[in-house]
């Protein structure tokens, strides 16, 4: 294990989330989009969510959208906001539980993705194009199995 804070995976980790989000926010803008990677982020789940869930009409729960992320509800909100202003997604009451917000795509937002989507994919085979499926899949259990880890109930980190 690391001796040096900076040797450390957390650390590393902390660097490549902001290479890719600069990355991946050169991109939308290069594609006509001024957003930054975090509402890109919420504008591909909301996309996705609708497209396998069949909910192209109600949306997802922004709720939902916040626990896929793991990201706070108020933070969630302002990048909704923001895509809000662009008329990239809809917000509308849940019918069931009026408490509920959902968010869905505008047509624009339809539009917006299927733009970005090839393109995005592209940035991903650029950064990956060196690592196999297996370097990939040995790294992704790795860092599962470390989030699991930081994610255990508070009572095994008091021993």
């Amino acid at each position: 294990m690391p001796t040096r804070f900076e040797d450390g995976l957390g650390y590393l980790i902390h660097h490549l989330m902001y290479a890719f989000r600069q990355k991946l926010s050169e991109q939308c803008a290069r594609s006509g989009y001024a957003m930054t990677a975090d509402e890109l982020t919420v504008l591909m789940i909301t996309a996705q969510g609708q497209s396998e869930n069949g909910c192209r009409q109600n949306g997802l729960k922004q709720a939902d959208i916040a626990a896929i992320l793991a990201k706070d509800k108020a933070v969630i909100t302002r990048r909704i906001n923001s895509l809000l202003k662009q008329g990239l997604v809809v917000r509308t009451t849940d019918n069931k539980d009026r408490r509920a917000v959902r968010i869905s795509l505008s047509a624009d937002g339809v539009a917006a993705v299927a733009h970005l989507r090839p393109q995005l994919e592209q940035v991903f085979r650029r950064i990956y194009h060196d690592i196999d499926q297996q370097e990939f899949d040995i790294a992704r259990g790795v860092l599962m199995r470390i989030l699991h880890n930081v994610s255990e109930s508070e009572e095994s980190w008091k021993t």
